[in-house]
């Protein structure tokens, strides 16, 4: 009875006004994002076209920019390596730096000092591993390799590895949270935020439900959720800003709060100062999973920094970061 209450309370927080959100304390040099799956896709894609806005990325289960090329064909054939299909990875790389050249991804420069974080489950076939190697060799050219970290060795199937939390690691089963013994969400956090305090598994947290500026022209919710640790609400806190983008079929639409209570980003951010954005995607007709935009449903724009959903999202970030 009392988890119903808790779940109540958090689900029916009043929406954070504007004015509230801007007076959150966030350091704008420590604003990073990660994803699963179609969010690693959106993750990355954001990091390119917004590394004047984010000093990193960890991206679980993703592939390389540009890889579908605004075909859902490409999208399902080259990106899950299909028998006979193959990455063009240099002609994804000239993409960039053309886009880069004109404005519409920020200059390549700024990656230069940013950190990146790369996350395969050993035991992942929804992605294969040469699809993971492309989005490596994408990082590759653009960050120094001792800002990289890349994970492989985790005997983990298309999920987000938990500890603790989740179904069975080795399979993929709804909320898509696996409890394999490993803490990918306190993985990831460390490498992006130095000096993180283990967190305290029994901590109390609430989660508040916020509406998302221009959401629904962008095929997205226009509910989001956001976690501001009680050190965070003044404008003078210094916190840090995460933005964590669920995978297909792992919207609160569809899994409820499972993903956001599980996957343990909540503990780590509560203890160190972090402020969580959780925006979420939606199911439609050309998007039954309530994938992010990684192959063009929303527009043919879908890639750059003026992509619906990328601007929906960058938006929302400069906005809770007062930028």
């Amino acid at each position: 009875m009392r988890r119903i209450f808790e779940m109540l309370l958090i689900l029916n927080t009043g929406n954070l006004l504007a004015e509230q959100a801007s007076e959150l304390g966030i350091d704008p040099a420590r604003i990073t994002v990660s994803g699963m799956s179609s969010g690693a896709q959106m993750a990355h894609q954001l990091h390119l076209a917004y590394s004047d806005l984010f000093s990193g990325a960890a991206l679980l289960a993703g592939g390389p920019f540009g890889c579908a090329e605004g075909s859902v064909v490409n999208a399902l054939r080259r990106c899950l390596a299909e028998p006979g299909t193959e990455i063009p990875l240099d002609t994804l790389n000239q993409t960039i730096r053309d886009a880069s050249a004109d404005g519409r991804l920020a200059d390549l420069e700024n990656l230069a000092d940013d950190l990146v974080w790369i996350f395969h489950g050993s035991l992942d076939t929804a992605v294969p591993v040469s699809v993971n190697d492309a989005l490596v060799g994408i990082y590759q050219g653009l960050v120094p390799l001792q800002k990289m970290e890349v994970v492989t060795d985790i005997p983990a199937a298309h999920t987000f590895p938990a500890d603790g939390k989740g179904t069975v690691c080795d399979k993929v089963e709804s909320p898509f949270v696996g409890n394999c013994d490993y803490d990918a969400a306190g993985t990831l956090l460390q490498f992006l935020y130095s000096d993180l305090q283990q967190p305290d598994r029994d901590a109390q947290t609430s989660v508040s439900k916020v509406t998302l500026a221009a959401a629904k022209d962008a095929l997205l919710d226009e509910t989001a959720f956001l976690f501001v640790p009680p050190a965070c609400n003044t404008s003078d806190s210094n916190c840090a800003l995460h933005l964590v983008l669920h995978g297909c079929a792992q919207s609160a639409s569809q899994v409820q709060m499972a993903f956001i209570e599980q996957s343990g980003y909540l503990e780590w951010a509560e203890k160190n100062h972090i402020v969580l954005a959780f925006p979420q995607a939606v199911a439609s007709m050309a998007n039954p999973l309530a994938c992010w935009d990684w192959w063009g449903y929303s527009g043919e724009d879908y890639l750059w920094r003026d992509g619906k959903q990328m601007k929906v999202l960058s938006d929302w970030i400069k906005q809770l970061a007062g930028l």
